[in-house]
């Protein structure tokens, strides 16, 4: 019998004076994301979350976080002369950031809540419309409030309409001084430097039209719609107004005549008709409201079309954004009113980009090549839609087809298009990584270029850690973790709605990925389970190319798949290299618990009624299906057995049903035995410890074996090996399989870990050492910076603290605090690498990677004060353009021009900065009168 060295102390090299938690890097986004921001010049794009959080991101690896308004959701941003971030937040401040220092320059709270905000990319000002129906204005550049406002123009307007909120503001494209201003009941045309009101834009739908509703009782009367927002023609020319019942109306800007009204399907909704549908053969399911309006331009800014967000029958299952084309405009001097209003009746093109199934596009931005003029909407190349469920959702402009997410935008940004739902990291051979990245096809440009990553320091590693993410959209994309220290920042991505050859119920719920064999099974929320190896796609012949395509279509005699289907028939024939479909294994157990895929050729997954599955990759053969419940337990103890037939119940008569949830594959030697074995360790919900033995058979196959169990407390969330003699992980491995013929005993112990407590046992039974906690584990793993004298128990706990145990005396050696970071509901989502890294949940869709050698290594990747050196955003030598002006012939017909220079004059006048401590105090000297302008 094998004597085991128990008495070896594998963390005698440590005390606590060497740990400390190194602050890494930030995957994701914390909360989902309500607004976002795009600067062409400088090439960033800012989001803000419902978190209080803003985001910028720039080129591979330049990534800034400003935390502004804890708790409370970032509702307005802007990008102002490519280098002031101003945000207005939930608790309405009005937050400058300077994109150059990345500090807070200036916070301002109007006395109203802001309702609208609108700025110019060459302009000093920004301007607010807030709830009271008062437009005041910000000069960003010196941080103060000017005294020059617009009043409630309604007010003015419509005298016996109610007070409105400013919805909407519009500066016109061409004209510094013309802003439109939008409200409930109408929209103005307001002049800055006349100080008076240009057009009045209000719309009514006369009895008999009708106008957006679609149920007809509302027909027989006259309507003023809400309006919701509008925007100016690219050149000035015509203004569009949308409104709550679905409909949008395009002005004459000059004499402010109603050139078209209409929906997205019909138009001239504003004009009666005779004819109706009766109304009881209708649902009344009102259109939804037009939440977003964007009038883009290719480089010709004559050459128009509409994006529209909202405005579709509220019964439609698929939501989208319309996008209608339509073309050049007609010259308006030479044109009448009516054949300006049948241009806008009669899009060149017109089709719904569609955003996925479940959400609504409530907001999106568009991303223009070079020019940040015309409200950001001059010759786009994309769109990014913001979704309702704070998700973003990437559009190719004008072909309307998805975006490669992967190869286009940072990684953070990736896990929220869609929504991550399965987080995995897995060591990969930094040769290994290298080459599965040089597989990769020449990727389109990315989107984002601007700024410069700082460098950190540069960690030695023979292998890498690598992100996996999975979708709701079926996706799975892997890269690399190490922040500022990248080969190569490209995305590697999959698809399983490929592999399983539909588009619906992909849903990603469990990952698992042997980096040594480049293999990866991916777990679908139906219980489906895509098996995937990383290689050449070959050409095929005729002969195999028809039976891959036929072991598609087999059945089994009821109808059903094979338990195993291969599917390498449907690997896309213009992939040369990558992650190649293999097999589906679909037992029809219900939903999968956990999933493991070993270094060495085999594949376990347990599934929700409490089934074991075990897959030998070499033949592809199923090896082993059986229910692990009351497995090892004497069946005369009938309380603790379910029946077969009651697996479609978690519960049945106070009985709960046992589900395996950590699955680990390791070398070693059983208690017993005189050599090794390949051992599967199979914790489950109840508490206990299942170990098989996976055995050679006659003809090269294998078997597994149930070999023992052990009872803990609380479920199992970790079933960690070590080598009790080297103090190395015993996790099974290619290298180590190929000496098992030599007779090598490798000297075993599994760490068993519960909530309440952890076990190192000498598989199947014997119990070395245990530790009780008195705080809830949520994560644990092994971590060592040695082989033979640094081995330690990583946990993460309830209360938000890393706390190290030695092995295998199970001794607390330091505790670590996460607690600034610490959010219970995510941090169970957390993963402990071999080298100390701690990837730890911090938010809904936000990770940050720690280390916990942080007081072992000489060199930090930190300033002087410990904190994170943030990288560089702005580059000075990128020059903004000169703004759009108005053309000669509108200058000939006596149409006012203002220069930059005159228009700031507006807001020299507003204020005399006096610095008096740490106080400004704004002092209005002079103003100029429209003359002097």
């Amino acid at each position: 019998m094998l004597k085991l060295k128990s008495g070896r102390d594998l963390s005698s090299g440590l005390t606590s004076q060497v740990f400390g938690l190194e602050d890494i890097a930030r995957f994701g986004m914390n909360g989902g994301c309500t607004v976002l921001a795009f600067d062409p010049v400088q090439s960033l794009l800012a989001a803000g979350t419902d978190t209080g959080r803003v985001y910028v991101f720039g080129q591979p690896g330049v990534e800034v976080e400003f935390d502004l308004c804890p708790g409370k959701p970032i509702i307005y941003m802007r990008i102002v002369k490519s280098i002031y971030l101003v945000t207005v937040d939930g608790n309405n401040a009005v937050t400058v950031l300077s994109l150059d220092t990345k500090d807070v320059l200036s916070v301002f709270t109007p006395n109203s809540p802001t309702t609208a905000m609108e700025s110019d990319p060459s302009l000093d000002w920004l301007f607010l419309g807030l709830e009271n129906g008062l437009t005041i204005v910000y000069d960003v550049d010196r941080g103060a409030k000017a005294p020059y406002r617009i009043g409630n123009m309604q007010k003015t307007a419509l005298p016996k309409a109610p007070m409105s909120s400013v919805l909407f503001l519009a500066l016109h494209p061409r004209s510094f001084h013309v802003i439109l201003i939008g409200y409930e009941n109408c929209a103005v045309v307001y002049s800055m430097a006349d100080e008076n009101i240009l057009l009045v834009l209000q719309y009514e739908v006369p009895p008999g039209a009708p106008g957006g509703d679609l149920h007809p009782s509302q027909h027989t009367r006259s309507r003023f719609p809400r309006l919701t927002t509008g925007a100016w023609h690219p050149n000035g020319h015509h203004i569009v107004t949308a409104y709550e019942d679905g409909s949008f109306v395009f002005w004459d800007a000059k004499e402010g005549v109603i050139l078209q009204a209409r929906t997205i399907e019909d138009t001239e909704v504003n004009i009666p008709r005779r004819s109706y549908v009766n109304s009881s053969d209708i649902a009344d399911v009102p259109r939804e409201p037009i939440y977003r309006l964007a009038w883009c331009c290719t480089t010709n800014p004559e050459d128009t079309a509409l994006l529209i967000a909202g405005g579709e029958p509220g019964s439609l299952p698929l939501k989208g954004i319309t996008y209608m084309d339509f073309g050049p405009t007609p010259v308006v001097q030479i044109t009448s009113y009516q054949a300006q209003g049948d241009h806008y009746s009669q899009p060149r093109r017109q089709r719904i980009y569609p955003v996925p199934l479940g959400a609504d596009p409530v907001d999106f931005i568009m991303i223009a090549r070079t020019s940040p003029y015309y409200a950001g909407n001059h010759d786009p190349v994309a769109l990014v839609a913001i979704l309702s469920s704070g998700e973003l959702y990437s559009i190719e402009y004008p072909s309307g087809g998805a975006l490669p997410v992967a190869s286009m935008f940072p990684p953070s940004l990736c896990w929220i298009q869609p929504r991550m739902t399965a987080f995995l990291v897995a060591s990969v051979r930094r040769e290994q990584w290298i080459g599965m990245m040089a597989s990769k096809k020449k990727q389109p440009d990315m989107m984002l270029t601007g700024g410069a990553p700082v460098r950190s320091r540069l960690r030695k590693f023979d292998t890498r850690n690598i992100v996996i993410t999975g979708h709701s959209d079926g996706w799975v994309r892997l890269w690399d973790a190490s922040h500022g220290e990248l080969e190569d920042s490209q995305i590697l991505d999959l698809s399983i709605a490929d592999a399983l050859d539909r588009s619906v119920d992909v849903r990603v719920s469990a990952i698992s990925f042997a980096g040594q064999m480049g293999e990866m099974s991916v777990a679908c929320e139906t219980g489906e389970l895509v098996y995937f190896k990383f290689g050449l796609n070959k050409p095929t012949s005729p002969e195999e190319l028809k039976r891959r395509l036929d072991a598609l279509h087999i059945v089994e005699p009821d109808g059903r798949p094979p338990l195993i289907q291969h599917i390498s028939g449907r690997i896309n024939p213009q992939m040369k290299e990558g992650f190649l479909p293999v097999f589906v294994l679909s037992p029809q157990r219900g939903p999968i618990t956990a999933v493991k895929n070993s270094d060495i050729g085999f594949l376990a997954v347990g599934y929700q009624f409490g089934t074991l599955a075990v897959v030998e990759l070499r033949s592809m053969s199923l090896i082993y299906l059986e229910d692990v419940n009351g497995m090892g337990i004497d069946t005369s103890n009938k309380k603790f057995l379910l029946r077969p037939g009651d697996r479609s119940s978690t519960h049945t008569q106070g009985v709960q049903l046992e589900i395996p949830l950590s699955l680990e594959f390791s070398l070693m030697a059983l208690e017993g035995d005189g050599f090794s074995s390949i051992v599967l360790s199979v914790g489950t919900n109840l508490g206990r410890l299942l170990t098989f033995r996976i055995i050679p058979v006659r003809g090269g196959a294998h078997a597994v074996q149930f070999v023992g169990a052990v009872q803990m407390k609380g479920k199992v969330i970790a079933t960690i090996p070590f080598d009790t003699e080297y103090g190395v992980s015993a996790a099974a491995s290619p290298t180590i399989l190929q000496k098992l013929p030599q007779g090598i005993v490798i000297s075993g112990a599994l760490i068993s870990v519960t909530p309440d407590e952890a076990r190192v046992i000498r598989l199947p039974k014997s119990k070395m050492t245990s530790k009780s906690f008195d705080d809830k584990v949520l994560v644990a793993g092994l971590s060592l910076l040695r082989q033979g004298d640094t081995l330690v128990l990583v946990c993460l706990t309830e209360s938000g603290f890393i706390r190290i145990y030695s092995l295998p005396s199970l001794r607390e050696i330091t505790s670590l605090s996460t607690q600034k970071f610490h959010d219970v509901r995510y941090a169970s989502r957390s993963i402990v690498s071999l080298n100390g890294d701690v990837l730890l949940g911090i938010g809904k869709n936000e990770s940050a990677l720690f280390n916990v050698w942080g007081k072992a290594m000489a060199v930090k990747a930190t300033g002087q004060n410990g904190e994170r050196i943030a990288d560089s955003l702005y580059d000075v030598m990128q020059k903004l353009p000169a703004r759009p002006a108005i053309s000669t012939m509108q200058w000939m017909s006596g149409k006012k021009y203002i220069t930059v220079e005159e228009f700031d004059l507006l807001s020299t006048y507003a204020a005399e900065i006096v610095d008096l401590g740490n106080t400004n105090y704004v002092v209005c000297s002079w103003r100029p009168t429209s003359s002097e302008i």
